[in-house]
């Protein structure tokens, strides 16, 4: 059994936050990767006109949760512990992804690096995270 595409899709229309933003799910491997998009809109963009920092930060975060949930082969209530984000580059409106990966999935953390990227492939943030694993292992 693993943690799949359609597993993360199902799970992705029961979070209230991620469906607020606009999140959606491109791919999960079953072995701790995935990959999730946003479409920017006008409400996401900062006083300069570019993507709001934060923004960059939860994708990250999301991403990640989303690798963890893929680690473990199932739902295990997951939660971050610790994010750490460097923000690389600008962008305006336009689809940006998050792009992650698993380092270390363990019985009670899992440690994950991702990156944002804008539609032609640029980094626009990286980051890494970790996540308390809630409910035990089966």
């Amino acid at each position: 059994m693993s943690w799949n595409t359609d597993d993360e899709k199902k799970w992705n229309l029961k979070n209230p936050f991620r469906q607020h933003l606009g999140v959606e799910i491109n791919w999960v491997d079953g072995e701790g990767g995935a990959e999730i998009s946003l479409a920017v809109t006008p409400e996401l963009l900062q006083a300069y006109g570019v993507v709001h920092g934060g923004v960059y930060c939860v994708l990250i975060d999301t991403v990640l949760g989303t690798c963890a949930r893929s680690a473990l082969q199932r739902d295990c209530g997951v939660m971050t512990t610790d994010l750490n984000v460097s923000f690389l580059r600008p962008t305006g409106l336009g689809t940006i992804l998050a792009r992650g990966s698993t380092i270390k999935a363990g019985r009670t953390l899992v440690v994950g690096n991702a990156d944002v990227l804008d539609g032609d492939g640029r980094k626009l943030a990286t980051g890494r995270g970790s996540f308390l694993v809630r409910e035990k292992r089966t």
